[in-house]
């Protein structure tokens, strides 16, 4: 892991709302934190890589992306993937008038970082 993406992930720190985040690394391993009850770490690692591969599989279908967000009943997960293979999902309440600025700008940031 590089030095940049390690103090990125030790320095991540919850957000209003937000209930647990997870990364996976360059060479694929994941980590995760959890916040809430909602979720434990195996959940949020696996939802992670799932929608890491979907992701993925995008460019087949001439989709280029970069940023996403699902949206459940009771939860959003806003995702970023980069071009090394790194990515990061935050889990967070699905809950009217939640400001989102925060999480995107922890997305821009990790999305932006040396590799």
């Amino acid at each position: 892991m590089s030095k940049a993406l390690q103090t990125f992930l030790r320095q991540l720190r919850p957000q209003q709302g937000m209930a647990a985040w997870s990364a996976r690394l360059t060479d694929r391993t994941l980590v995760s934190r959890c916040y809430s009850d909602w979720f434990k770490p195996s959940q949020v690692e696996q939802a992670l890589s799932r929608l890491a591969q979907a992701a993925e599989g995008l460019p087949e279908h001439n989709v280029q992306a970069t940023r996403f967000c699902w949206v459940f009943d009771r939860a959003r997960i806003y995702a970023v993937c980069r071009a090394d293979a790194a990515c990061l999902a935050l889990f967070v309440e699905n809950r009217p008038g939640l400001e989102s600025s925060a999480f995107e700008r922890m997305l821009r940031d990790f999305s932006v970082l040396p590799p």
